[in-house]
C-alpha cells in the first residue's frame, strides 16, 4: 500500500486525481449494482405476492363451467327452433290475412278498423276516404287490428331471434376464453354471471332456469314453452286472427 501510494505520489497531482476518479466510479458502480439487485428482489417479491393473491380456476371448476356452456348451447338451439316455429305460424297467418284482405285497384291490400272509421294498407299507411269508403270493406274481411297484431308478433319474434343469436356469440366467446389457457376464479365467476345476466328468457326457459324476476312455480308437467313475453302474445294473437268460416 505504501509503494502504491508512493507510485501515485511520484506521478504527480494529475495521476492522483485520475486514481481518485476511478475509485469514485468503482464505488458508484458497486452501489448501482446493489441497488438494482435490491429492486429485482422487491419485484420478485411483488410478483410472488400477486401470484399468490390470484387464485386460478381448477380443472374441476373449468369442467363444470364447460358443462354449463354445453347446456346453454343446447338451450339456444331449442330456443331458435321454437322461435322459428312460432315465427312460421305468425307469418302464415299474416299471409292468410293478406290473401283475404280487400284489394284496391292499384293492388294495395287494405284493412278497415273494427269501428269502421279508418282504413290502413298492409304497410300501416292510412288510406283516406277519397280513395276508398270504409263501408266498401265487408265485415268478412280481416280487420286492421288483427293484421297489425300479427305484425307486432312478427317483429317481437324477430327481435327475440336476434337476442338468441347474440347470446350464442357470447357463449362461444366464453368457451374460447376457458380453452385459451389459465383463467382465474374471479374471471370465471364474472363470465358465468355475465352469461346469466344477458341470457334471453327464450333460452332461459329451455335451460331449466327461472325467468328473471319470475318467482312463479314451474308447470307441473315441466313442459317447455316459449317465454311469456312472446309466446303468450303470439298464441293469443293466432287465436284472434284464426279465419272465420266463409
Amino acid at each position: 500500500m505504501v509503494q502504491l501510494t508512493e507510485h501515485f505520489a511520484s506521478e504527480g497531482p494529475g495521476r492522483t486525481s485520475e486514481w481518485a476518479r476511478q475509485r469514485q466510479w468503482f464505488i458508484k458502480a458497486k452501489h448501482d449494482h446493489q441497488r438494482r439487485e435490491g429492486q429485482a428482489e422487491k419485484l420478485d417479491d411483488t410478483t410472488s405476492a400477486l401470484s399468490a393473491a390470484v387464485a386460478f380456476a381448477s380443472e374441476v371448476q373449468i369442467a363444470e363451467f364447460k358443462v354449463k356452456l354445453d347446456t346453454y348451447d343446447k338451450a339456444t338451439v331449442e330456443a331458435l327452433m321454437k322461435n322459428q316455429e312460432l315465427l312460421d305460424e305468425v307469418q302464415a297467418r299474416l299471409e292468410d290475412l293478406r290473401d283475404r284482405a280487400y284489394v284496391l285497384e292499384d293492388g294495395r291490400r287494405v284493412f278497415r278498423t273494427e269501428d269502421g272509421a279508418q282504413v290502413f294498407d298492409e304497410y300501416g299507411t292510412e288510406v283516406g276516404q277519397d280513395e276508398i269508403d270504409p263501408i266498401m270493406i265487408g265485415d268478412d274481411r280481416p280487420s286492421w287490428e288483427a293484421f297489425s297484431e300479427g305484425l307486432e308478433q312478427e317483429a317481437a319474434l324477430t327481435a327475440e331471434r336476434t337476442q338468441i343469436l347474440e347470446f350464442q356469440d357470447e357463449v362461444d366467446a366464453a368457451r374460447e376464453r376457458v380453452d385459451g389457457g389459465e383463467i382465474s376464479e374471479a374471471e370465471l365467476a364474472e363470465l358465468d354471471a355475465e352469461l346469466l345476466e344477458m341470457m334471453p328468457d327464450a333460452v332461459r326457459g329451455h335451460a331449466d332456469l327461472a325467468p328473471v324476476n319470475d318467482v312463479a312455480a314451474p308447470d307441473a308437467d315441466n313442459s317447455v314453452s316459449a317465454p311469456p313475453s312472446v309466446s303468450r302474445v303470439v298464441h293469443q294473437g293466432i287465436a284472434a286472427v284464426t279465419p272465420t268460416p266463409l
